[in-house]
């Protein structure tokens, strides 16, 4: 690196051991850290997305994708076949734009994903949260890492943010000393968009920019306490099985709830408040049996409560399928399928039929691969996949044979809690 560059770029994540790519848009932010990681042992691979907006934007895409080559990267572009879109743009973009890019790490075996998200960005993302009034977790803003930060869509992958700390002028004197050229998108000056409208307001009033950024890091300390603390709760309080569901001897905080439900339903993104305090209310009253929320099932044990799948969703009730697929799939020899959002299912060299258990519970018995599903709680067996093949079941829940492999990931969603 030149001399003359800024001290405090120096290469991220040395501490990184294991192989990554980079979230490359061509823009100034994302060139720099291109640039920056040329060397890196283990970031060797440069994702590229064409969200097909501009009618430039293909030319683009292989002007980026060249200086990436350049630079000793293995690129993969990919496009967004949208068919024409109007309103949502920047949320719908960065929902394809991290699902793509997903796909993209799990393709290629990677388990890491590394964006140039800025200081800058960082306030961008607080102000927008205080507009919105998400209260003061949401006022945490991004986290330098986080593991799968957005379900489905970075199932297995952990997102590093190096520069939250670096400002969006440092990487622009970073570029300029290096001779690196960049695209600067025009929708960056669209009032349409509220982070553009953000972004305007901050560039006008520094002192609210160091505020809060402030506010953030107070913010963020508070939150990393609060998930120790529910780490804590579940080591102590809680099982939670190989196969997916949860089992815990006293009543979650309402939100730990949040965590608890997703996971067991396969589900990501917010639950309202006021519903998870409602549950929390009524699982201390001494007539409490059970009930669904967020497609959860929490039901009153011998001992505590168990969290599962809710077994009308899976039977079919109306609702959004998060993993966008069936119900009943058949996953292609040499393939990878995440079902209902809870297993991941990796075939070897034969397919494998993937379907709930529900309907053919008895059968299950007399079968020695699946005879141990009666092991599990009645509640969650319905739930649970069954693998087939030739029409015969061949395991359930999180299983490996000569195969085909099974994990339960929302299992691994809240070992990553902290």
């Amino acid at each position: 690196m030149d001399r003359n560059c800024p001290t405090r770029l120096k290469p991220p994540l040395p501490d990184l051991t294991e192989p990554a790519a980079i979230a490359f848009s061509g823009g100034g932010d994302s060139t720099a850290l291109l640039y920056a990681c040329r060397n890196h042992q283990h970031i060797n691979h440069a994702f590229i997305i064409d969200h097909g907006l501009r009618d430039d934007s293909a030319a683009e895409v292989d002007v980026a994708a060249d200086f990436a080559r350049a630079l000793g990267y293995q690129v993969q572009t990919r496009r967004w076949a949208h068919g024409g879109i109007s309103t949502g743009i920047q949320v719908k973009a960065r929902q394809y734009r991290y699902a793509a890019m997903g796909q993209m790490c799990r393709d290629a075996g990677l388990a890491h994903l590394v964006t140039a998200h800025t200081a800058d960005d960082q306030a961008e993302t607080v102000l927008m949260r205080l507009d919105r009034q998400t209260g003061w977790r949401g006022l945490a803003g991004m986290r330098e890492r986080a593991m799968a930060p957005l379900w489905p869509a970075l199932m297995g992958v952990t997102l590093h943010r190096p520069w939250l700390h670096v400002s969006r002028a440092e990487l622009r004197a970073f570029n300029a000393n290096a001779g690196l050229e960049f695209v600067d998108d025009p929708s960056n000056e669209n009032r349409d968009f509220a982070r553009v409208r953000a972004r305007q307001a901050l560039s006008a009033d520094s002192d609210l920019r160091l505020d809060l950024l402030k506010q953030q890091k107070l913010n963020l300390d508070r939150l990393m306490a609060e998930r120790r603390d529910q780490v804590e709760w579940l080591s102590r309080f809680a099982k939670v099985s190989r196969h997916g569901y949860v089992q815990t001897t006293s009543i979650p905080s309402p939100e730990l709830l949040l965590h608890l439900l997703n996971s067991v339903s396969g589900r990501g993104g917010p639950i309202d408040s006021a519903k998870r305090h409602r549950l929390a209310n009524e699982m201390r009253e001494s007539g409490f049996s059970g009930t669904t929320l967020a497609g959860a099932w929490i039901t009153k044990t011998s001992n505590g409560f168990l969290f599962t799948r809710d077994l009308v969703a899976v039977k079919g009730r109306r609702e959004v399928n998060v993993t966008g697929g069936a119900r009943v799939f058949e996953v292609k020899p040499n393939a990878g399928y995440l079902w209902d959002g809870r297993f991941f299912v990796e075939t070897k060299d034969q397919c494998v039929k993937v379907e709930p258990a529900y309907g053919q519970i008895g059968k299950l018995r007399d079968i020695s691969e699946t005879k141990q599903i009666f092991d599990c709680p009645p509640e969650a067996r319905g739930c649970l996949p069954i693998y087939s093949q030739d029409k015969t079941p061949k395991g359930f829940g999180a299983c490996e044979t000569n195969f085909f492999k099974a994990e339960a990931v929302s299992a691994q969603r809240l070992q990553h809690l902290s």
